[in-house]
């Protein structure tokens, strides 16, 4: 299994925190590693909930989730250095499709 360490600054971390579930923000704040799969599915999924609550269209959320989706991408690149929007063309997916099993350990850059 792969392992990815990734920094964020301060503002990057606050959005990520209050994107996750309890139990990855838990790990989060613990400088645990979590599943890749896991964290970015719940990334997706709270980009993409405006969509499956009726409050606005894919286009809406490409449009107003500015920051979201830059953080998304920034963390996508540690992934697939080649592809940052890997993720986000899976927004309005069921699936999130990903080859390899890894975990990332996502730490507070002061």
């Amino acid at each position: 299994m792969k392992q990815y360490n990734i920094e964020l600054n301060s503002k990057q971390y606050a959005i990520l925190e209050k994107m996750l579930s309890y139990d990855n923000s838990r790990r989060l704040s613990m400088n645990q590693y979590i599943n890749g799969y896991g964290l970015f599915s719940e990334i997706l999924k709270d980009i993409y909930s405006p969509v499956e609550d009726g409050w606005g269209t894919l286009d809406v959320v490409l449009r107003e989730s500015g920051e979201k989706l830059d953080l998304l991408r920034a963390m996508t690149v540690l992934i697939f250095p080649d592809d940052e929007d890997y993720f986000v063309r899976q927004l309005d997916g069921d699936h999130l499709m990903i080859d390899d099993d890894f975990d990332i350990m996502i730490t507070l850059k002061f």
